[in-house]
């Protein structure tokens, strides 16, 4: 059996890398919208890679892979698939904000930028963030962890407060490089407590989608896309449905029935 997918989410090819048959997990959608995803992952290496290349070729280049990312456009891509997304939902009054300009007030802190924010006649009804790592995921997976659960909880309770509008949702998209480290078993080592047999053996991949699929079940996070990506030769996979892309768009879609921002389930 495979470790890194569910029995029942099988597409057929032959054929395997990193002991991940090459078109499994990419659960329940069409050729055209499976073709849309893949474009904006190829993106994804391809604006990195290039990033990457700039920085060395001026002088500039920073330690590891670092440079690859903090060029800014990497997920360009990948955000305008939400931006579909929300648009196909066919609410009118819509309001796309990034980066600087997608500014929410905090509860813990003042203010906190996210990678997008969505308003509909000037009121933010979906917050989105996007994180993507390749290479080095024993050091930064942890981090990235605890950096998104406070940013999660620190929106969640400024709704909860009034400091943030009662409609407005969380959205989370985490893309990671599937490779030889980001495969292989991981330990859990010697915690106090009781460790959660479910990160014992689990690669940092699986981890990853095991954070993912638990945020959004928790309510921290109200729709998740959990996705690994081969860079050589490109192909890419789900490692777990319920986090999917078909499961992220049914979760938009949901978020804005009859093309109105539907209540906020944390308020209910």
């Amino acid at each position: 059996m495979n470790q890194f997918l569910t029995e029942g989410h099988r597409l057929k090819r032959e054929g395997t890398q990193y002991g991940v048959p090459l078109t499994q997990g990419r659960h329940a959608m069409d050729d055209a919208m499976e073709a849309r995803l893949g474009a904006a992952l190829l993106a994804w290496i391809t604006v990195r890679n290039a990033q990457a290349a700039s920085s060395v070729a001026s002088g500039q280049a920073q330690q590891g892979r670092r440079s690859s990312v903090t060029g800014g456009r990497h997920l360009d891509a990948i955000n305008q698939l939400v931006v579909d997304e929300v648009h196909g939902t066919g609410t009118a009054g819509l309001e796309v904000r990034t980066n600087r300009a997608a500014t929410l007030a905090g509860y813990y802190r003042s203010s906190k930028s996210w990678d997008l924010v969505v308003l509909k006649d000037e009121v933010p009804v979906l917050a989105v963030e996007y994180k993507s790592m390749s290479g080095s995921e024993g050091k930064n997976l942890n981090n990235r962890a605890d950096e998104i659960f406070g940013m999660a909880e620190d929106a969640r309770q400024a709704e909860l407060r009034g400091i943030l509008p009662p409609r407005m949702r969380r959205a989370y998209v985490f893309i990671m490089g599937a490779n030889e480290d980001s495969t292989r078993p991981v330990g859990v080592g010697n915690p106090l407590g009781n460790p959660d047999e479910e990160f014992q053996g689990a690669s940092y991949l699986q981890r990853m989608a095991i954070m993912c699929r638990r945020m959004r079940e928790s309510g921290l996070f109200h729709m998740a896309w959990a996705v690994a990506v081969e860079e050589n030769p490109f192909n890419w996979y789900e490692p777990d449905s319920s986090v999917g892309w078909a499961r992220f768009a049914a979760d938009i879609r949901a978020a804005f029935p009859g093309g109105l921002p539907a209540p906020n389930p944390d308020l209910i």
